[in-house]
């Protein structure tokens, strides 16, 4: 079968997430971040995978656009938190990787080039950028559609451009990584809500 080389990359988000404070004394709360499909150059991306109670509501979301778990050649976590990162089982036949390292089953690559290139690379106009801040190990996921760039960046968005995270690891980077983000983007997918075009 020949894959016909695509212009641009198509995205969509599939699930979107979640965020809600219980109680009086905000203590607790419920998550599930957005999982958002990206098709390029005949690939499959995923990023992020939401929390184990949207697990039904991601198949079907897949089932809408045709694709089946399998279908799926890379899951991208943005980071490491359980409420972005539960149902990568689901995609037994992906490469998961976030911005230094990929795995396979239980094959990992490492690729230490990536530190100095900046960026780790996964299809023609699909990147992953490190955007430290809300976590050390956060990346953004950086994308070139017809529209213009897209950015699924996590958690240093939450809702839209202007919310205020009160989940921040290291001031500094936060407001460096936000600020590289609005620089770069024309639109962006946050971390537990729909995308949004930047104010510039």
């Amino acid at each position: 079968m020949v894959v016909k080389k695509q212009s641009f990359a198509k995205v969509k988000v599939l699930v979107t997430g979640y965020f809600k404070w219980l109680g009086l004394c905000r203590d607790k709360f419920k998550a599930s971040s957005t999982v958002t499909l990206i098709q390029d150059n005949g690939k499959n991306i995923l990023v992020d995978t939401g929390n184990h109670e949207v697990e039904k509501k991601l198949i079907a979301a897949l089932k809408k656009q045709k694709i089946e778990p399998e279908d799926i050649d890379y899951v991208i976590l943005t980071h490491h938190h359980p409420d972005h990162t539960a149902n990568k089982h689901l995609f037994k036949q992906a490469i998961i990787t976030d911005w230094l390292t990929s795995y396979k089953k239980d094959k990992f690559i490492v690729d230490f080039d990536i530190i100095n290139k900046g960026k780790n690379i996964i299809t023609p106009n699909v990147c992953i950028k490190s955007t430290p801040g809300h976590a050390m190990d956060e990346g953004s996921v950086i994308v070139q559609t017809a529209d213009g760039i897209v950015a699924i960046a996590g958690d240093l968005f939450f809702n839209d451009q202007s919310e205020r995270n009160i989940f921040v690891h290291d001031v500094k980077d936060f407001k460096r990584s936000r600020k590289e983000i609005l620089d770069l983007a024309d639109f962006i997918i946050p971390g537990h809500g729909g995308m949004f075009k930047v104010k510039k």
